[in-house]
């Protein structure tokens, strides 16, 4: 029974030895080789940024026509606000406008793609440390409910590609 837990000893020291000896060899100094790649955290490449509709309550005009026997399609104006205070610049990708009636996400968005915001805005740079208005007056088709909120959906994109996404919410009235 004795020579077990000697054994096991042995064994113990063995294994501390090779870890030892494994940790001593890995000890490179890689400081004078160039870097393959560099790695940053969130926080770092992260832009930080807020939108806003100004004004805070929109209100809503209906625009009558033949198309739209029960409800009228509506319009409105207002501007998205995107105010940047990362450190990269970023572009306005996409939005979509939602009218929702308080209960669920009422209505099929109305896309405004890269290619019309180009053709509305000309560039959509939007560059770090500054504020940037958008005007819009989107109209809205045949509804079969009464609004109440609008949902306005910005997609931003920064250089390298990535997408930052974010949901603005304002009451109709």
């Amino acid at each position: 029974m004795g020579s077990r837990g000697w054994l096991a000893n042995k064994f113990g020291i063995g294994a501390l030895a090779g870890a030892l000896t494994v940790a001593a060899a890995c000890d490179v100094d890689y400081s004078k080789r160039p870097h393959l790649a560099s790695f940053a955290s969130p926080l770092a490449v992260t832009p930080f940024f807020t939108t806003s509709i100004v004004p805070q309550r929109i209100g809503l005009t209906p625009v009558f026509g033949i198309r739209c026997l029960a409800f009228p399609s509506l319009t409105t104006r207002f501007d998205l606000i995107v105010d940047l205070e990362g450190s990269s610049d970023l572009f306005m990708q996409q939005v979509g406008f939602t009218l929702l009636d308080g209960t669920h996400r009422g209505s099929t968005p109305l896309v405004i793609s890269a290619f019309d915001l180009s053709a509305r805005f000309g560039s959509t740079l939007i560059r770090s440390g500054s504020r940037r208005s958008f005007g819009f007056d989107p109209q809205f088709g045949c509804g079969s409910f009464v609004p109440l909120s609008l949902a306005v959906d910005v997609l931003l994109l920064d250089r390298m590609g990535s997408r930052h996404a974010t949901t603005v919410v304002v009451p109709i009235g």
